[in-house]
């Protein structure tokens, strides 16, 4: 199927002048000019346009983006499964923010105490755990952290192994998780609660969420176009049908 210029302006939110410069740059040519004069991309052009923007998001200099999509697809692969750890490092990051967030306004409120060192956790330079390493690069973690900090205010780190197999428990819940929609069950059938209840026992390995905070953490995962992206790589709809299931859990299980 063609779409038009203005088509892929519309469902990729590149503006017109945007895909314009991409051609210029030789990164991104039609498919063909139709007899209406427009230009029009195919399945091809999709594929090729997602790329420079996956390039884009992961930081890549444009000069250095047609390069790129000069490499066989195995390398590719590799280079988008990097970009998808670090979008999953920072959803883990955002886990924790809206944590603070949540336990700083309850402290304000008078309705809880919170300790010094948990005002900073999630913020950017605070991070609880630790970053995988670049391709190439060996990851080092301190067998013990400075005496001056509290045993409290230790930063707990996750080894590259722990970490991973986190990330293997998170995708096998999005498959499963996509396979249910796929088969029609809705948000609040059982099978399907058991997946979101190993969603949020996931959760709990990096933070405990309230009934709120799990609310608010399953409408970031519609809102966020990071998160969007990466739901919409599993299926179009699997982060609304996601975020149903969570309030539901919400409502039935953190109440």
């Amino acid at each position: 199927m063609a779409y038009s210029m203005t088509d892929v302006s519309g469902m990729s939110g590149v503006s017109l002048s945007e895909l314009s410069h991409y051609a210029e740059l030789g990164l991104l040519s039609p498919a063909f000019r139709g007899l209406d004069e427009d230009i029009y991309y195919e399945k091809k052009e999709l594929l090729t346009l997602q790329q420079i923007l996956f390039c884009k998001e992961a930081g890549v200099a444009e000069e250095e983006i047609g390069s790129m999509l000069k490499e066989e697809p195995v390398e590719i692969i590799r280079v988008m499964r990097q970009h998808r750890i670090r979008i999953l490092e920072e959803a883990l990051r955002l886990h924790g923010l809206i944590q603070t967030l949540d336990r700083t306004v309850s402290y304000l409120q008078g309705e809880e105490t919170i300790e010094e060192h948990e005002l900073y956790h999630g913020f950017e330079h605070n991070t609880r755990h630790a970053r995988l390493p670049e391709a190439g690069q060996t990851q080092h973690l301190p067998e013990t952290l400075p005496s001056r900090e509290s045993k409290a205010e230790k930063i707990e780190l996750k080894s590259k192994e722990d970490f991973l197999d986190s990330q293997t428990r998170i995708d096998q819940i999005h498959l499963d998780l996509k396979q249910a929609l796929e088969l029609g069950l809705e948000p609040g059938n059982p099978a399907v609660q058991e997946i979101i209840g190993r969603h949020l026992e996931w959760i709990k390995g990096y933070y405990t969420p309230t009934a709120e905070i799990y609310r608010d953490l399953a409408n970031l995962y519609v809102e966020h176009r990071d998160f969007r992206n990466m739901y919409d790589g599993y299926h179009p709809r699997l982060a609304e049908f996601l975020r149903e299931g969570m309030i539901i859990k919400a409502s039935q299980d953190l109440s």
